[in-house]
């Protein structure tokens, strides 16, 4: 009741600062977690002020990841549930708040270990509206996110570019064609478009039951070797510090394991992500014909187009037959 309070008269004043977050801040993390109720009424605060402080967007998009990354179980993993709740929930008013909708998806992809595919590609089609409805020029800044959507570790790709996602940057290439984007959009629309059809996805995260069952298993003291130790410390009567000693020790391995297991998983991510490096193949028949039909789909071609075909000629010189009348018709 005090968190609602609160929130409404925060939009009563239409602004929400600094000394409002840190009244927010007490009544969202006072107890810790982060509930849903709480985040429907953030949600709140976000569409019904219109001067709002980077405090705030700072603590939203804070509250919002815990609660869809850091809070569920397993941790990092967001289901299709929680994704379809904050798309429809981001979709409800109909406005686009490009400083807290938008930078929440980019967020929970990065810190996710696993999302739905769907995410990213809401995520994609956020950044286009927000280029699209504002001056239909693509800016630095949105190109920094959009590389952070598109390699985020847990996109479709998976450190990769996937099908979809090139597909977007297509559209999005389309929509802004003759505007006086950064020069940096055609540098990460070349090489993202050209991984998509050059490299091997990186590392994927263990399907959500297997990583379930491990973060269980290291919960439960009493299915370990954990309380065995302790039991074992503590079976002649009085030797309390052996007990306690067992706890510390217990913790101590527990802490360790937890280390190697943190090594294992950054080993196989970069072990992964350095094999789809290695792997890069040449252009298929099936990426070549893709190519063909996307970069001719409005029967126009621009430089950011010419820039890609001629990188990939670069990287990837063994392409199919399928591609040639293509390179040799940009090449003029």
């Amino acid at each position: 009741m005090a968190l609602t309070a609160l929130c409404a008269a925060i939009v009563a004043s239409g602004e929400v600062g600094p000394d409002d977050v840190l009244a927010l801040r007490r009544e969202v993390f006072g107890a810790i977690t982060v509930t849903k109720d709480e985040v429907e009424a953030l949600f709140v605060v976000d569409e019904g002020t219109e001067r709002q402080s980077k405090e705030w967007r700072e603590f939203f998009i804070e509250a919002l990841t815990d609660w869809l990354v850091r809070q569920q179980e397993p941790a990092g993993y967001v289901t299709d549930a929680q994704a379809e709740w904050l798309v429809a929930r981001i979709k409800a008013d109909g406005r686009l708040r490009d400083g807290t909708e938008v930078e929440i998806v980019v967020r929970v992809l990065e810190l996710a270990d696993a999302a739905p595919s769907f995410l990213a590609a809401f995520g994609l089609s956020l950044v286009t509206r927000s280029v699209v409805d504002n001056d239909g020029i693509i800016s630095a800044s949105e190109v920094a996110r959009l590389r952070r959507l598109v390699f985020a570790p847990s996109g479709p790709g998976r450190l990769a570019v996937s099908r979809e996602e090139a597909e977007a940057l297509f559209d999005l290439n389309d929509a802004t064609r003759g505007a006086a984007n950064d020069p940096t959009w055609t540098d990460f629309f070349m090489r993202a478009v050209a991984n998509a059809v050059t490299a091997s996805a990186g590392w994927i995260a263990p399907e959500r039951e297997e990583a379930l069952r491990r973060e269980r298993w290291l919960a439960d003291l009493d299915d370990g070797i954990f309380r065995g130790m302790e039991k074992r410390f503590g079976e002649a009567p009085g030797q309390s510090r052996d007990l306690e000693r067992a706890g510390y020790v217990g913790r101590f391995m527990r802490w360790a394991l937890d280390q190697s297991r943190a090594d294992d998983v950054f080993s196989d991510r970069l072990a992964q992500t350095v094999g789809a490096a290695e792997t890069s193949a040449p252009v298929d028949q099936d990426e070549a014909r893709w190519l063909i039909d996307r970069i001719g789909r409005d029967g126009d071609f621009d430089d950011n187009e010419r820039a890609l075909i001629a990188f990939l000629q670069e990287i990837a010189p063994t392409t199919d037959a399928t591609l040639r009348p293509l390179i040799d018709q940009l090449a003029d």
